[in-house]
């Protein structure tokens, strides 16, 4: 049996995954924590552990590998496997990480937007019977990813959807649509930096600077989301990410938005969901990403 190794590096953790050639999970590391290491060379290094203890728990010879998958926050250029400036991954910013971990592993590596990969695994796991599915990443950063007819829309130049960089009028798009959002708000209504999951447990006893917290985020979230709408009218909207996990806590402000700004919302039955499966779709959409790359060489 051959397979395959996926790899999900977010804006502040990463994990791996391994997976059979015909893409069922064989095996997923625990997250791990980008602050706990000392910069590039050590983070590189803690996936790499991550990767071979993932062959050796699971007595997996490299040659049975294969490929590699990499999901990481954009923009980049997927062709020549290069993590550009991207603004969520900064010890990576001009990267070429698809060269440098072929080198290491010995394995061929490739790369894609996480958003992009998160969309295909969404699409390819529960959402196949839809033809326009866009999965998005709520988290350290926004991302957004399409697939149409079953294949992954990435634009002429393999850099479509970076529509979380856009000017909004607060700035860049995902600045009030982010994790950095919520902590900063919470500097502001509570005087101290708190992570939104404990914001989520505030909100969820009724605090109601947690609430007003949220329903700005949801709000904020409609506004652009409203948006995507207009211009791409999909038929499924799901979200990973770790604050997808809040869903409850925004949905309401998030729709109210939309009913005002979105007629294919108010006139169409939009799926608008949480992911069930969150980064384990990413990994999958890695893994699928793989697999059509070998087989078309």
């Amino acid at each position: 049996m051959k397979y395959i190794i996926a790899i999900d590096i977010g804006g502040t953790t990463f994990n791996s995954g391994l997976f059979s050639e015909s893409l069922n999970q064989i095996s997923i590391s625990k997250k791990d924590k980008i602050r706990h290491y000392d910069g590039k060379e050590e983070v590189v290094g803690a996936i790499l552990n991550q990767v071979n203890d993932l062959l050796n728990n699971n007595n997996i010879k490299k040659n049975d590998i294969i490929g590699l998958g990499i999901a990481s926050p954009g923009p980049l250029d997927s062709k020549k496997g290069i993590i550009l400036e991207t603004p969520n991954l900064k010890i990576f910013q001009n990267y070429k990480i698809s060269n440098d971990f072929t080198k290491k592993l010995k394995i061929d590596t490739f790369i894609e937007n996480d958003a992009n990969l998160f969309a295909l695994g969404e699409w390819h796991s529960q959402y196949r019977e839809n033809n326009i599915v866009m999965g998005i990443t709520l988290g350290t950063g926004l991302g957004f990813g399409l697939v149409i007819n079953g294949r992954l829309f990435t634009g002429g130049h393999g850099m479509a959807l970076e529509y979380s960089l856009s000017p909004f009028e607060w700035g860049m798009c995902e600045e009030n649509v982010s994790i950095r959002y919520i902590r900063s708000r919470s500097v502001d209504l509570y005087g101290e930096n708190i992570s939104p999951r404990i914001i989520e447990d505030y909100y969820k006893n009724n605090d109601e600077k947690a609430i007003k917290i949220y329903h700005e985020y949801g709000h904020n979230l409609g506004i652009v989301l409203s948006h995507v709408i207009n211009m791409i009218d999909p038929e499924v909207i799901t979200m990973g990410g770790g604050l997808s996990k809040a869903f409850d806590c925004f949905k309401n402000p998030m729709f109210s938005a939309l009913k005002v700004y979105a007629p294919s919302f108010n006139i169409n039955k939009i799926i608008i969901t949480p992911s069930k499966l969150r980064e384990a779709s990413t990994m999958l959409g890695a893994s699928m990403m793989v697999k059509n790359i070998k087989s078309n060489i």
